[in-house]
Order: C-alpha cells, then structure tokens, then sequence
C-alpha cells in the first residue's frame, strides 16, 4: 500500500514533547525484539505532548514483561539532563546524560522514581537545547543553537533507569520559530498547534469470518484464536481534519482562541491521530504546513510478527490504519500483546492487550 511503512529497521523509544521520531531523530533507546522475554521499557510519553520552558509535564513509562513476570515501573529512577553535548561527541545526547546518570550532579534534574513522574521543564531549556542563544561557556564564548529535528522541533532529554540499564527519551519544547521573516513568525504563532499524543482508536483482528475488535487491557482476554492461527491485526488512530473546522471541538492547525474560542479556549483538544501542523522550512525561509507520520511498533510476549513496525508516512496522510501479521503460538496459553503509536513531532500513544491461545 503506498504510504505504508513495512520495516525491519529498529525501533526507537522516544518521549513525547518528545514521547517516535525525533530529538533531531533523538532516539531513546534502540530494540530490535518483538517478543518480550524480560520486563523492559517499550516507550515514554510525556503529557502534555509538547512543553514550553518552565511548563509542567507527567512522565510515564510503559513497562512490559512475560506473562509470569508483573510489570511493574516502580524501580524507575527518572532525570531531566542539563547538559549540553559537545561538537565534538557523536550520539544523541551528551555522553554524561548515561556515564554519570546514577552519579548525580549539576547535570541532571532528578524527577524521582516511579512508572510516573511530574516534572518541570527547566526554565532554559530552549537556550540550552532550542534555536534561542546559549548561554555562554568557559572562556565567555556563546554556545551554538540546537539545530531542529525534521519536524523542526526541539527536545530536552529525559533520562531513566533501574539499575540494570539507561534509557533516553525527551520532551518536545515549544521554543517558537527562527530564522523566517517577521510576517511568517506572526503566521506561525497564531497557527501553530501544540503537538497531540496519537491515540490507539481500536485494535482489530481480519480473518475470513470477519472483523472482531480487541479489547484492550490486561485483566481479561479481549479475544481468543486457535493456536497456530496466522491472523491480520490491524490497529486504527482516530481521523484528523485536513482544514480547520471551528466547532468540531478540536483546536487544530489554523485555529486559535481568536479565530475559533469554541475549541481554543480554556484546555484546548488537539486531534489524536495525523496532525496537521506549521513547520519552518530553512531553505525559503517560509513556514509550511505539514502532516504527520504514524508509525507502530508490535510487541507480544509469544508468537511472530511479520514486521517490528508498520505505519503511514507524511506523504500517506490520509490513512487512519496499519496492518501486521501475527502467527501465534502453537502452544495454548495467555499472550500479552502492545501497540506502540509515535507521531513525526514525538508524540507516544499506547495500549496493551490479552490474547487467549485454544488449542
């Protein structure tokens, strides 16, 4: 299918504001296994998806494990970073983000432990990691701005771990526009929408009975199959509007409290799926409207994946769905299964899910 993404490549956990594509692509941590054999983090998200410098924000991590395991994030030991990478080191983040994270120091802001954290993003973080001027370094010279990631975000890093690892994730700052003459900057402030997190709308299994809906959750199976059964599963995110629609109750790309109150006033809603939004493009130094990219990453804790992630890209944004194909096992039993959605601009939407295996 055109648009579609059909990939092997290796997934990336990434927060939003961050929470699955970006700090400058700022990968959290990288995964290449499907079936989850040990408790481990699957991704991170940050509520509200996107932050100004000095807003707050809910940091949670999606923990998975066996079906024998509890999956439990308590153990979680949670950090924002402060420190800026050098030129010189190669990778996402400032090496001391990992080497020295269990240390402690002026480098990090410790959040606390938990699967969930608030947290403040730091007053600076757009002069630290967005287009606005550094502050300066030894010697008095300036630092340089943070280049953008393709969506023409930037990101301040998140850091967690159990004792047993680090992972990387990162919060996605709203730090305005540079570099385009001021009539685009105008356009961009009163256009611009804040990134949503993308939403799991409902999780299907196609067959030749039919379609049957999953339901979500840990407690109960949400559906049985016949052990062996090579089953479609196709995850769906809720449609987003091509054109602002004043009225519709969401506050989308065009609007806001002046243009449409009905939906930008008081706590505005954005869409859960494929927004669209205004981003700088540098080399006409105009700003553009865009739309973005789902892509999904499969977990389960027994069976085959055809793919590790599936998706639409931005030049497919009008799908609302990704297919996959899972073999399950051969053996009867309970499977635990998770869908991992991540927008273009870092946006993370989950759910997790209960399949009986019958003989």
């Amino acid at each position: 299918m055109v648009g579609e993404i059909h990939t092997h490549a290796r997934v990336f956990v990434m927060v939003a504001v961050l929470v699955g594509s970006p700090l400058a692509c700022i990968p959290d941590f990288a995964d290449d296994r499907a079936v989850i054999a040990s408790a481990r983090v699957l991704a991170v998200r940050s509520v509200p998806a996107e932050a100004k410098a000095g807003g707050s924000v809910t940091l949670s991590a999606l923990v998975a494990a066996p079906a024998h395991e509890a999956a439990s994030g308590a153990s979680l030991e949670w950090a924002m970073c402060l420190a800026r990478k050098p030129l010189t080191e190669l990778g996402p983040v400032a090496e001391e983000c990992v080497a020295r994270f269990g240390a402690g120091g002026e480098s990090f802001q410790r959040l606390g432990r938990g699967a969930s954290v608030s947290a403040v993003v730091p007053a600076d973080a757009c002069q630290r990691f967005g287009p606005l001027a550094a502050p300066a370094e030894a010697g008095g010279v300036a630092g340089r701005p943070v280049d953008p990631d393709l969506s023409g975000g930037y990101h301040q890093p998140v850091v967690l771990g159990d004792g047993a690892g680090v992972v990387l994730a990162s919060v996605r700052l709203a730090c305005g526009v540079v570099g385009v003459p001021s009539a685009e900057s105008i356009r961009y402030n009163q256009g611009y929408r804040p990134n949503e997190n993308p939403e799991v709308e409902r999780l299907e299994l196609v067959s030749r009975e039919g379609v049957r809906a999953i339901a979500p959750g840990l407690a109960a199976p949400g559906i049985t199959v016949a052990a062996g059964t090579r089953a479609e599963l196709r995850i769906v995110w809720p449609a987003c509007p091509r054109q602002p629609v004043c009225g519709d109750g969401l506050c989308t790309s065009g609007e806001n409290q002046s243009s449409c109150a009905a939906d930008c006033r008081n706590v505005p809603r954005g869409c859960g799926g494929a927004e669209s939004y205004l981003a700088p493009d540098p080399d006409t130094r105009t700003v553009r409207e865009r739309r973005e990219g789902i892509t999904v990453a499969w977990y389960a804790t027994a069976g085959v994946f055809a793919e590790e992630q599936t998706g639409r890209t931005e030049s497919d944004p009008d799908g609302v769905d990704t297919s996959n194909v899972w073999t399950a096992p051969s053996s009867p039993g309970l499977v635990r299964l998770w869908v991992v959605l991540r927008d273009d601009r870092g946006g993370v939407g989950w759910a997790e899910y209960l399949v009986a295996i019958d003989p």
